[in-house]
Parts: structure tokens; C-alpha cells; sequence
């Protein structure tokens, strides 16, 4: 992709005048322009969305950020911060190519692990994998493991605060941040770092930053928790009647082992096509209406795989399960996962599909997938539901994959119509259309409608650290916001909105 040239809202004396500075301030090398910007900065990683852009910015440090910041703040030219870019709301893509994009690819230091303080200190484009596999060489681990971990900055993470399979355990990204470092709209470089775990002394105000995808200020730097190597671990995959069978497998298993379960997933038993799509050899251990995978793990040396087996051997006895194999080797157990992570990969590989991230208490999930999968039945003959998720900390992805004899043009316009039932569906279950891929920019008109106090209130902080509105615009709170929102003006902006579905 081409990216555009720069809008109207910027003359060319101007933009020209910006990008030099940028170069001479950055060097030539890390800002990058015309055809030199591929489509790893400007496509998303489903290839479903596409970006625009003035120029792709490279900084290896927050100094370089802060003065990025403050070319921009002076002209008045937007920033769109970028990670690893597998984000799936659309917050690093802006279909307007009137701003920068700042990636954070070259920031990757690993700084320090305080190994008695049990933190790590880390740039934001840290990629979460090398993390992972840095901490173990020292025997930690981090807490949140997610599919896309190759890719995946850590900065990412918390401005999105991502979720992943081990919520139930260890909870959501922002659980794991004890300090944060944000340059702000003007080029500020503010500091929470610490390393302490206690640090009482009022409210951290860059903890705002966790969720809030760059519209406030750049996350450059991070102290995160850290745990000890969980070198002890069993995998089970079990098959129940339903996803009420599930849930009961899940209070079984998590009320005579909550201390060692650290991932308990589902999938529909039409999900498994799509897995098998990727590897055709793929082998699945059950057949049965809805798939469990269950996880435990340890630092100490317990009899995981002993315990887990009398807890299913009990769930049989009940009637709870139908059938389970208990993984015999760390080999058996990836190749378990590879079927959760298969059918996401087997999803993309279709083609377009309606995509949902949802969320409800955890006792209302199977009653929510049951009106999610009748909803689709009924109202749109022919889709194919695909109800999978985190079934341990109530997060559900119900996706539907449209027809093959609809063309992608027809699919989509229909697939609008989907989402909003699916958000009316989740809503009126008192729950959330967002639960760990966070807002971007194609729920922003959802965030405003169904959380306006909220909405209005982060719009007014914003006005507040970016009166200039160049900070991730459109991502998160509605466009164009240069003044505080008027509460009176019922209009809502950002693709995948109400107002325009």
C-alpha cells in the first residue's frame, strides 16, 4: 500500500518543514516515508484493516520519543503509537494519512531483573516472548501469556491491557504493572518507576495509561511483577454435553484446585473444523459438543498430574464430563494448545468473519453463548458460530464465519448487523463488548453510547494532558475531540458505531 499524501489540515511547507526536523533529529534511517513504509506498519495482522499515514517514526530511546512529541505538539500533527502491531480493534490504524506513526519496534532493552524485589524493568517495545524466555533463563516467569507472544511489545500490552489464558490466575496486564514511564503530549518524560511494591504516596496518575491506548501519552518504559518459574505443570483436554458443563467442570476443578489451576479454555465443537483446517493431521482427543483445556501449573513440586486425573476421574463419576486425556508429556500438551490456537489461525485463514471479544459474569456465560448461538441461528441462516474463550475469567469469543457463497462486500455489510446484536445480547446480560482487546477505533461509537459518563469524563482528562488532540486521535474517545465533549451532543463517531451500523 501507498500511503497517502498529507491531508489538507497540514500545508506542505509545514509537513515538509516537520519531516526534516524529525530526520535531523532522529537520522535518516529511522524516519520513514513514501514507498519505504510497507504494509507491516499499515495492515493489520488478520490483513482485515488498513492505515495510512505521513511517516513512520523509529525511536530508540524516550529522549528521541520526547522530542518526537514535541515536533508534533508544536505543528499540531497526530501521533499513532504502534507495538507489535496485533492489536485487533484497529487502534494502531488510522484511515487518514495526515499523522506519524511511532513504533517502538527499536526500544527493546530488558534493563533490569530485580531478582529479590521479583521485577523487571523493561523499554516498551520489549517483545513479550523474549521476556518470557529471558526471565527464564534466571527462573521467572511473567504472567501473561497470550498467542501472539512472538510479536507482541509489552507496551502494547498495557496500553491495551491485555488479557491472554492466564487471567484466572494471575490476572490482566494491568495486575502486573508496578511502575510505569509515559512521554507526554508535549514531550514531558514522567516516571512512576520505583521497583517498590509499596508506594503509598497518592495515586499514581500514569497508571491512566493502562487501557488507554495511546491517547493520552506513550508508555516507553515499564516495572512489571514477576513470578517464580512455574517448572511444575499438568495439561488436561476434557469434552462436556455443554457449556453449562463446562462451567460446572470449571467449579469442580477450581474448588478442589484453585491455587494450582492457572488456564481453563473452551471451544465449540464447531470451532474444530477450522483447527483442523491449519493441520489436517491435527488428531482431537474427545469428540464432544464443547472442548476443555485445563491447566495446571507450580513452582513446587506437587502431584499435579495425579491430582488433576482424581478430579476428573470424580467430574466422570457426576456426569460432568464425557471423556478427558491428561497430557503424558510437555510434547502431548502443545499439541492440545495447538488446537486453541489453531482455530484462531484457522478463522483467519477463511477469510473475513464477524469477530467479538465479550464479557459477562461468570455464571451467566453459558446462558450468553446459548442467546449468542440462537441469535445467529435464527436471524442469519447460514453463518457459523464459533464459541470459544477463557471460560475461567467469563470471556467469550463468538465469532461467525459468513457463508462461502456471499462475497466479502455482502458479508460485511451484513456482519455489522451481527455485531450489534451480539453487543445488544451481552449488554442486556450486564455485560462488556469489550473484555480484553480493548476499544480502538472500531468501538469507540459503542464506548460513547453505552458508557457515556465514562466516555466524557476520560475526553475532559484528555483535553487536559493533550489540548491539541494529537495524541492517537479517533482511538478510544470520539474524533476530533479539541474541546471538552458537550453532553448534550448525542453524536457518536468511529467505525463500527451505532451510528453507523
Amino acid at each position: 500500500m501507498t500511503p497517502s499524501s498529507p491531508t489538507d489540515s497540514h500545508d506542505q511547507a509545514t509537513t515538509h518543514s516537520y519531516l526534516s526536523a524529525l530526520r535531523a533529529t532522529l537520522g535518516e534511517a529511522a524516519v520513514l516515508t513514501g514507498s519505504d513504509i510497507s504494509e507491516t506498519y499499515t495492515r493489520d495482522w488478520t490483513r482485515d484493516r488498513h492505515g495510512q499515514c505521513l511517516a513512520v517514526v523509529k525511536p530508540t530511546t524516550s529522549a528521541e520519543v520526547s522530542q518526537v512529541c514535541a515536533l508534533s505538539h508544536a505543528t499540531g500533527i497526530g501521533i499513532i503509537p504502534q507495538g507489535g502491531h496485533t492489536g485487533l480493534v484497529g487502534g494502531a490504524q488510522r484511515n487518514r494519512g495526515d499523522c506519524i506513526l511511532i513504533s517502538t519496534q527499536r526500544m527493546t532493552a530488558i534493563e533490569e531483573i530485580d531478582a529479590d524485589g521479583m521485577t523487571c524493568t523493561v523499554q516498551a517495545g520489549a517483545v513479550l516472548e523474549t521476556v518470557q524466555t529471558t526471565l527464564g533463563e534466571q527462573g521467572f516467569q511473567f504472567g501473561v501469556a497470550i498467542g501472539s507472544q512472538g510479536s507482541a511489545q509489552i507496551g502494547g500490552l498495557i496500553s491495551t491491557n491485555a488479557g491472554g489464558v492466564n487471567v484466572l490466575r494471575h490476572g490482566m496486564m494491568g495486575a502486573q504493572v508496578l511502575g510505569l514511564e509515559m512521554v507526554l503530549p508535549q514531550g514531558q518524560i514522567l516516571s512512576s518507576i520505583t521497583g517498590l511494591h509499596k508506594d503509598n504516596r497518592g495515586p499514581d496518575p500514569l497508571r491512566l495509561a493502562i487501557g488507554a491506548e495511546g491517547v493520552f501519552g506513550l508508555v516507553t518504559r515499564a516495572c512489571l511483577r514477576i513470578l517464580p518459574r512455574q517448572t511444575h505443570s499438568a495439561t488436561a483436554y476434557a469434552g462436556c454435553t455443554s457449556m453449562q458443563g463446562a462451567l460446572d467442570l470449571l467449579r469442580h476443578i477450581r474448588s478442589n484446585g484453585h491455587e494450582v489451576l492457572s488456564a481453563f479454555e473452551v471451544m465449540s465443537q464447531s470451532c474444530m473444523p477450522l483447527a483442523q483446517s491449519v493441520d489436517p493431521s491435527m488428531i482431537l482427543p474427545v469428540d464432544a459438543p464443547v472442548h476443555v483445556l485445563i491447566a495446571f501449573s507450580s513452582a513446587m513440586d506437587l502431584p499435579l498430574q495425579d491430582h488433576l486425573e482424581t478430579l476428573l476421574a470424580s467430574a466422570f463419576e457426576q456426569g460432568v464430563v464425557q471423556d478427558a486425556v491428561i497430557a503424558q508429556s510437555q510434547s502431548q500438551a502443545a499439541r492440545f494448545w495447538s488446537i486453541r490456537e489453531g482455530l484462531v489461525e484457522g478463522q483467519i485463514k477463511r477469510g473475513y468473519h464477524v469477530r467479538s471479544d465479550v464479557s459477562v459474569r461468570l455464571g451467566h456465560v453459558p446462558q450468553a453463548a446459548v442467546a449468542l448461538e440462537t441469535m445467529l441461528a435464527e436471524e442469519f441462516p447460514g453463518w457459523i458460530p464459533q464459541t470459544y474463550g477463557h471460560l475461567g475469567d467469563g470471556n467469550l469469543h463468538f465469532n461467525a464465519l459468513p457463508p462461502e457463497s456471499k462475497s466479502e462486500e455482502e458479508a460485511r455489510a451484513v456482519g455489522k448487523t451481527i455485531e450489534a446484536r451480539i453487543f445488544d445480547i451481552v449488554t442486556e446480560l450486564g455485560g462488556s463488548f469489550s473484555a480484553e482487546h480493548g476499544i480502538g477505533r472500531t468501538k469507540a461509537g459503542w464506548f460513547r453510547k453505552t458508557l457515556p459518563a465514562r466516555h466524557d469524563l476520560l475526553a475532559q482528562l484528555k483535553f487536559t494532558l493533550d489540548p491539541k488532540g494529537i495524541m492517537n486521535p479517533g482511538c478510544l474517545l470520539a474524533e476530533n475531540l479539541t474541546h471538552p465533549p458537550d453532553r448534550e451532543d448525542p453524536k457518536t463517531t468511529g467505525a463500527g458505531s451505532p451510528a453507523t451500523r
